[in-house]
Formats: structure tokens, sequence, C-alpha cells
């Protein structure tokens, strides 16, 4: 009897112990889908697939409007799935005109930065403080007024306001309105929790070289000369450039030969003053880079790669260097022009 008790005790001893192991594992895979699920809390990553219906470059029944536009909705749902709020400037095939894209980018961030004010005067302590905030806000809505000018009416306003059409003789300045709409975006509340990311597939110029393939990624420098007189305080550069290299290092796991993180001055990266890069996807007018780029599969596996670049860049931003190295790089690129 005393032997079947024993026996009965382990027995439940056992049962207990398993199915405390059972729960132990349970919790772990809980906390473990909480934890990835809300990653990117709070960050808000602006996805711009560029071009559009009617602005586009088609090769070999290839279109890069389109294909980029089905990169986008791919990204989109796994980054909301980590908890981020992700914003598109052109959520569907119709075009939207560069400047119009800059604009909007312009317009969350400043957004985003009236709300933090709008928080900060609703705690102020004290008179002289809301005075001062309230200053803040009143300037903040007269900028955001601009960039609507700028969204309703860009044929009018882009060019009153932006480098738009492009200066090639490289003297224009910004115009002072913009420059203040930048100097506000230097803020940590940008810095920390927001991303650009203009998604494109490159082309080669005629005559076209089919050989040429692989991603670049390109982001705003503060030293490339052909920008300097323009705008030479990018608050954001380290970001950009910490980025960028991540991003391509983990691109090149689906295929896609490296060619290089460059420095530019595309619209899109150079009109505002957030974290942003510019990727060419591979060029469509190489065979093999246009076949991966034209394969649903590879492009649910290259959605991840951003994902996962996304949320390794955020979790850990300690990474991000004090300064952008190879500065003289940046300054031979300028004088003996991109490769």
């Amino acid at each position: 009897m005393r032997q079947k008790t024993v026996h009965l005790t382990l027995g439940l001893i056992a049962s207990f112990l398993v199915v405390l192991l059972i729960l132990s594992l349970l919790l772990i895979q809980l906390t473990t889908a909480a934890t990835t699920v809300q990653t990117l809390h709070g960050r808000v990553i602006i996805l711009d697939p560029g071009h559009g219906q009617g602005n586009t470059n088609i090769f070999e029944g290839y279109d890069e409007q389109v294909r980029m536009l089905a990169l986008a909705h791919r990204i989109k749902p796994l980054l909301e799935e980590r908890g981020a709020t992700v914003l598109m400037t052109r959520p569907t095939e119709e075009d939207v005109i560069l400047p119009v894209r800059a604009a909007m980018l312009n317009r969350w961030a400043l957004e985003a930065i009236r709300d933090a004010r709008q928080r900060e005067l609703e705690f102020s302590e004290s008179e002289q403080g809301a005075r001062r905030v309230q200053r803040d806000l009143d300037e903040i809505d007269r900028l955001l007024a601009i960039i609507q000018s700028v969204i309703d009416d860009p044929e009018r306003n882009a060019p009153i306001y932006l480098n738009f059409p492009f200066d090639t003789t490289y003297t224009r300045a910004i115009h002072p309105d913009w420059r203040r709409i930048f100097e506000l975006q230097n803020d940590p509340l940008i810095s920390d929790n927001y991303l650009v990311i203009s998604l494109h597939s490159n082309a080669t110029p005629r005559p076209i070289n089919t050989a040429l393939n692989g991603v670049d990624i390109f982001y705003m420098s503060n030293v490339r000369r052909n920008n300097g007189a323009y705008f030479a305080n990018y608050a954001h550069e380290r970001h950009s450039f910490h980025f960028a290299n991540l991003l391509i290092d983990n691109i090149v796991t689906t295929g896609l030969n490296k060619r290089g993180v460059s420095p530019h001055y595309f619209l899109i990266i150079r009109e505002h003053n957030l974290p942003a890069v510019l990727v060419e996807n591979g060029f469509h007018t190489n065979a093999a880079d246009r076949a991966r780029l034209q394969d649903d599969a590879f492009l649910d596996r290259l959605a991840m790669v951003y994902a996962d670049t996304i949320s390794h860049y955020f979790a850990n931003m300690d990474e991000i260097p004090d300064q952008v190295p190879g500065r003289l790089h940046d300054i031979l690129l300028d004088i003996f022009g991109t490769r």
C-alpha cells in the first residue's frame, strides 16, 4: 500500500512538472511573440514607392511603379505587425509628383513635432514657458500652411520653396521657410523614431547596358559640394548612412549583387531633414535582376529583409556611428564624378 502511495505521489509530481514545463514554454512563446509584435511600437516608417502611373520605367514587360508598389504593400503589414506606424506617399498606382511626395514627408514630421509641442504646452508649469511653446506652435502652423500650399498647388509653389526644378549651377540657397522646417526636424523625436525609404529599381542610360546589375543605396550627405550652397546641415546623415549599410548587406542575402552605398542629392532625400535612403533594388534592365523582381516569392523575401533590417536598426540605435566615415570618398566623388 505504501509503495502504491509513493508511486502515486511521484506520478502526481511528474505530471505537475510536465504541466509546469508546458506552461513555461507557452509563456516564453507568448512573451517572445509580444516582444516581436511591439519591437517597432512608436516608430514611424514612411515608404515611398517611387513614380506612379504614367511616370514610370517599363522594360521587357517589367513596370517599376507596379512592382515597387507591390514591394511596399508587402513591407507595410510586416512592420505594422511589429507595432510600427507605416505611411505611404503613394498607396495606389496613381502618380504623385516628386515635390508633393517630399512635402508630404515634411508635413508628417512637422505634425508629429506639433503634437509634441502641444503636449508640452498642456503640462507647462510657468506662464513664460507656455508663451514660448505657443510661439513655437504658431510658427509650426504657419510652416504647415506653406507645406500644404506645395501639396495643393505644386506647379506654382514647389519652385518657390523647393530646389525644383533642380538648379544645375549648384548656387541656389534654400528658402528661409524651408530651412526653418529643416531646423525644426533636427529633433530627437525625428532621429529616434522616423525613417524614410524610397523604393526603386534601376535602369541604365541609353545605350542600355544589360550587364549592369545589383543594389545601390543613396543617402543625403553634408559634404557634397554640388549641394553645399543649398543646405549643408542634414541632421540625420549618420542615421541614414548607418541604415543604408545595414540594409544593403541584408539585401544581398537574397541573391542580388552589392554595388554600394553612396551620397547623392535626389529630391526625395534632399527636400526634408529626416533619416532617409533611396534604394535601387536591382536593375530591371538586367535579365536576372528583372526576373527576381517579377517573382512574387522573391518580393516576399525582400520585404522580410526590409522589415527585419528596420527592426534591427531601431533596436540597436547605439550602433549608429558618431560621424559618417569615408568623407574623403565623398569629396573624390564630387571631383571625379560618380561611377
